[in-house]
């Protein structure tokens, strides 16, 4: 008989605990059955940015900075103008105390890189507050990202890698509580479909956010359809309920912002002190909920609660939403019912009531939040350190693979991890974006350098582990080659170069090495004589680095899936016969030509046509640098870091003739361009492809004296394509948007900014076509492009001189290396051919240019050859062409998670019979690794996805849609290597 009170207290334990549990989602209010009362959701939340005014780390400390919160709310302090007073982690530790006041008091969280700084940086008893709060339902995680990426620059396989940095954690510290199920981008400018697609695809039930295009804005205030259904994928059919915020902003109601950074006054509801104001604060209230509900088809709306690193003293806020809730239901005669919610409980309410909803397919870019205001500058800010961005991203992925192939230790994955959370940090909506402040912007770029010399340790390590008997000389990363810049090597006759593929597929391509001899011989793994080709360097005034070698070796090569193969260098025989000369403005017609392709150049010295030799196919092709001068600050609405707004619509050219440089042999054939002391480029034509390469320098943009003038330099290619003004972008890198110059999908369009009101955002690639031919752009980071019929335009670099008045207060103005102007170095690759061609060729070219190559240098080839195995794959087969493998990762114990993705989609009747479903069996994919069991999980990977078995034949394989990316969670049992 003992044991009954002993069990009944251990049900008692359990379903008190079990009540400890109840996510936000599981807390909400009953709904209001009648349909007459309005329901006013106060979403208290503070939206901090990892980065922008600030560093990271001042915004978290509370350190000090220049200051301006900025759009939509500036404020100015003008006895300490030098001085931010916020936060983050006084944001965290108020908001704790005033929850665990009231149990019916709600809070939201997002951003998980400051959440889990917070986290990590405080003790037990603290960190078990945060939990309890989250587990009884009064926080709502929400987003779940490491940050609020940027939708129109990043890339998608960053925004999966930071979502899935962001959720592992969150489910680290709160379990199925920290599986956050509201998407939350209430801050980037502008809004992609793919996005929509990633979060839908990561099972969240919802998404918002703030910025639409103003005319947008006024037509779904009009028509009631703030709230919608977003088609987000057409392949898959996945779509989202998404919210756009009622107010042109993501803060309160006008007047009632009771943060320390407001003016706005108290609830003040003593009657018998002067100031009593509560009938006219509650008359107000109502007055806005009865506007708001007006545009809205159910009678729940969303009032946000919070905006910029508010709650730094939450105690003022919560005192008078307090007050706000109870007098309500005092003071008003309407029939409105204030509770204290989240978004995933707001949710359920509207979703409760059925409402029919109107279906988007499009995206929200351009983004404008005025006539004259079009954040489309943005695109293109930075291009040197969205280079860099992608760079690393490419770096990360290599590193990520190594430590799953060899089982490095704890120690490279803390060197890993380094990376991890520096790339998905700079995916934040002010970074990657080149909108901070240059001291900002510059403590990005610390930390992602700091990241990326990281993988060299993991790269050592990784050839350690996979060569136990080898002797240890270091291998070392060079990050400035594309200046031919290797300082280990600068001296030496002799090294090896170790060149890792991360790709799934055999990388055949030419990789360039600095060198300083004026011949050299090369070896390739099996100690063969390969070919090669020594290059004087190309010699321009825009790049004085004195580190800079004479030469480039160019080397064609083929490195295994995931893996690595050596060449050796060493000093030739004799002077490698290239054939070089310069010619004057007017010389004759120049033509370059490789296996596939002739490019013709005219007497002025530009780009005249490509013919493709199997066809004999000539098409016409000219390429030419531009500029527009940007409105200065004597307007209201200059150029700046997010806005573009061009004086004219026509560009101003550089019209004087070029002087070429012509180089040919067996591996390089291209043509130099020196167009002006601030433009240089290479048109090459690569061994064995079908497509052009084009890179470009550009800067410093000059800067005038007095009254500088904005520049923003731009690539138009002008080509005879009969596209009808309509092209294609990529979302993300991923799905392909149509686009329509001086047109819109969704709202009519006003032709108030002809040129800025038709740019749009390229993250990967673009293309027009007609009904024979498609000329497509590849780029190697974040551009802005417009597209007219049969012309391209690209803008590669910007310097503006003005602030355009969006809290930044900080012109555009990169100082560069030596304080006279940043100079940019890209590439773009031009695939010009038949539809059909396209169809195929693009989206692989894509993936693979995605994937860089890493080369590691060794200045001991003797040494480091010595007993080591010089070249490896980490799978067994190359992938089909159809197939990526997107992600290979350690993951939980001793699993590893893979992702898989069907790289084609349904772009129109030429791509039919590539986006199909197929088959894969990747049970005996990977050389050293046998593939136990499948967990399949959803994108974002912190929830299953149905049962293995519905998914994972018994043998093994699956079958995969066109677009579709499948994640699995694998047990492995590794194999000898």
């Amino acid at each position: 008989m003992k044991t009954l009170p002993f069990l009944l207290i251990l049900c008692l334990y359990l379903q008190i605990e079990k009540s400890f549990q109840d996510c936000a989602w599981d807390t909400c209010h009953e709904i209001d059955p009648d349909p007459d009362v309005i329901t006013a959701h106060l979403i208290p939340h503070t939206h901090d940015d990892l980065g922008w005014i600030k560093t990271v780390d001042q915004y978290y400390w509370g350190g000090i900075s220049s200051f301006a919160l900025g759009y939509p709310l500036i404020l100015f302090i003008t006895a300490k103008p030098e001085l931010v007073p916020v936060g983050v982690q006084y944001i965290y530790n108020t908001v704790i105390d005033e929850l665990l006041k009231n149990p019916d008091r709600r809070f939201s969280f997002a951003e998980t890189g400051f959440l889990w700084r917070w986290y990590t940086s405080n003790g037990d008893y603290e960190r078990h507050q945060l939990q309890k709060l989250v587990k009884n339902g009064q926080i709502e995680i929400i987003g779940g990202g490491w940050v609020q990426n940027d939708e129109a620059t990043s890339h998608y396989v960053d925004i999966i890698d930071q979502m899935t940095l962001g959720l592992q954690r969150l489910e680290q510290i709160f379990g199925n509580c920290g599986k956050p199920v509201s998407g939350w981008q209430i801050d980037p400018f502008g809004h992609s479909r793919e996005m929509a697609n990633i979060y839908a695809q990561m099972g969240y039930s919802s998404l918002y956010f703030a910025r639409i295009h103003y005319l947008e804005k006024e037509l779904r205030l009009k028509n009631k359809t703030l709230e919608f259904n977003w088609n987000a994928s057409d392949d898959l059919g996945t779509q989202i309920f998404t919210g756009a915020f009622f107010n042109d902003n993501y803060g309160p109601p006008e007047g009632f912002c009771f943060d320390s950074l407001c003016g706005d006054d108290p609830i003040m509801d003593n009657v018998d002190l002067e100031g009593y104001n509560v009938k006219q604060k509650v008359n107000a209230f109502a007055e806005h909920i009865k506007k708001q509900a007006a545009h809205q088809k159910t009678n729940q709306v969303m009032l946000l609660m919070g905006s910029d690193f508010q709650y730094t003293n939450a105690n003022s806020w919560y005192v008078n939403l307090d007050k706000l809730i109870k007098h309500m239901k005092t003071y008003s005669s309407e029939k409105i019912r204030v509770i204290y919610s989240t978004p995933a409980c707001y949710t359920k309410a509207v979703q409760s009531r059925s409402p029919k909803l109107s279906v988007k397919n499009d995206d929200f870019f351009p983004y404008a939040s005025g006539k004259h205001s079009y954040w489309i500058g943005y695109f293109t800010s930075r291009p040197a350190f969205k280079g860099m961005i992608r760079q690393a991203s490419s770096m990360l992925q290599l590193a990520k693979q190594l430590d799953v192939i060899a089982d490095l230790g704890p120690e490279d994955e803390s060197d890993l991890n380094i990376l991890r959370e520096a790339s998905a940090l700079v995916q934040h909506h002010d970074a990657v974006t080149g909108t901070a402040k240059e001291n900002v912007t510059r403590d990005y770029e610390k930390q992602l350098a700091r990241g990326m010399s990281e993988v060299e340790a993991v790269i050592n390590d990784f050839m350690s582990g996979m060569n136990p008997n080898g002797v240890e000389p270091k291998l070392v990363i060079c990050p400035l080659l594309n200046e031919t810049i290797c300082k280990p090597i600068s001296n030496q006759e002799e090294f090896s170069i170790v060149i890792f593929n991360s790709h799934g597929r055999y990388y055949n391509g030419t990789i360039r090495i600095p060198y300083g001899q004026k011949s050299a011989t090369v070896r390739d793994a099996n100690k063969n004589v390969i070919e090669s080709q020594v290059v004087e360097t190309f010699k321009v005034d825009q790049l004085k680095n004195a580190d800079r070698s004479l030469y480039e070796i160019h080397v064609l090569v083929r490195v295994p899936p995931l893996g690595y193969t050596t060449i050796t260098v060493s000093k030739g025989n004799s002077i490698v016969n290239v054939h070089s000369k310069s010619r004057k403005k007017g010389d004759a017609k120049v033509e370059i030509q490789n296996e596939h392709l002739i490019a013709g150049f005219d007497a002025q010295g530009y780009l005249s046509y490509v013919t493709e030799k199997a066809t004999n196919k000539r098409r016409s092709i000219r390429q030419e640098f531009f500029y527009y001068e940007g409105i200065d600050s004597k307007d209201d609405q200059p150029s700046g870091a997010y806005i573009f707004r061009p004086k004219t619509q026509q560009p101003i050219a550089f019209t004087s003739k070029i002087a070429l440089e012509v180089v040919t042999g067996s591996i390089t054939n291209e043509v130099r361009q020196k167009v002006n002391p601030w433009i240089s480029q290479q048109i090459r034509l690569p061994k064995g492809k079908n497509y052009l390469e084009f890179e470009w320098i550009v800067g410093p943009i000059p800067k005038e004296t007095k009254n500088p003038i904005t520049k923003e330099f731009i690539t138009r290619y002008i080509t005879d394509v009969q596209s009808k003004n309509v092209s294609f972008t990529d979302s993300n890198g991923r799905q392909v948007m149509k686009r329509f110059f001086g047109g819109a999908t969704s709202f009519d369009y006003l032709d108030t900014e002809p040129i800025a009101g038709n740019y749009y955002p390229l993250t990967s690639f673009g293309y027009i076509k007609d009904g024979n031919d498609q000329f497509s752009l590849i780029t190697d980071r974040a551009q802005g492009m417009m597209a007219t019929d049969g012309v391209v335009e690209i803008m590669l670099h910007r310097r503006c001189f003005y602030d355009d008045h969006f809290g930044v207060e900080e012109a555009l103005d990169e100082p560069g290396k030596d304080g006279n102007g940043l100079v940019a170095i890209g590439k773009h690759i031009i695939l010009f051919t038949n539809v059909k061609a396209s169809a195929v060729q693009l989206r692989p070219l894509v993936s693979e240019n995605f994937h860089q190559p890493v080369l590691a240098f060794s200045k001991n080839s003797e040494k480091f050859e010595f007993n080591r195995k010089l070249e490896y794959s980490g799978l067994t087969q190359e992938l089909p062409l159809y197939l990526n493998l997107l992600t290979l990762e350690k993951w939980h114990k001793k699993n590893s998670l893979v992702r898989f993705e069907h790289i084609y989609h349904n772009d129109g009747p030429e791509s039919e019979q590539l986006a199909v479903a197929e088959s894969f069996n990747p049970k005996n994919l990977f050389t050293n690794l046998d593939i136990l069991s499948f967990k399949p999980l959803l994108l974002g990977a912190n929830k299953q996805k149905g049962s293995s078995k519905s998914i994972v034949s018994k043998t093994g394989s699956f079958t995969i849609r066109p677009s579709e990316i499948l994640t699995f969670e694998i047990e492995v049992e590794r194999k000898g290597t």
